[in-house]
């Protein structure tokens, strides 16, 4: 999991998510939470979503580019699994490589 991944997650479409200001280590901060109340940190322009079609940056909660328009929502991540000996990609899970037989667990 990378950071962008770690943020997503935090920022993603869940409002449960917690966090701790980096400034004033106040916790807990949600997505809602605009500044944080220690600090008075933006917690909102920490933050930033690069636009994969022309490189502007964008709140995370943004639904299309400010800068180009590209919608956000059409970008669906999809995660894939490589068998790491022969090299087999599959969109699901798999513990014995369909291709290959090797055990990936």
């Amino acid at each position: 999991m990378g950071l962008l991944d770690f943020f997503k997650n935090m920022f993603g479409k869940k409002g449960n998510q917690k966090m701790e200001c980096p400034n004033c280590r106040y916790y807990p901060l949600t997505v809602d939470t605009e500044k944080c109340p220690g600090c008075g940190l933006d917690v909102k322009s920490m933050f930033r979503l690069k636009c994969p079609k022309c490189g502007a940056y964008n709140e995370l909660d943004a639904g299309k580019c400010m800068k180009c328009g590209y919608a956000f929502s059409a970008e669906e991540e999809k995660v894939s699994y490589n068998c790491s000996t022969c090299g087999y990609e599959s969109e699901s899970f798999f513990t014995v490589c369909p291709t290959c037989g090797t055990r990936t667990v």
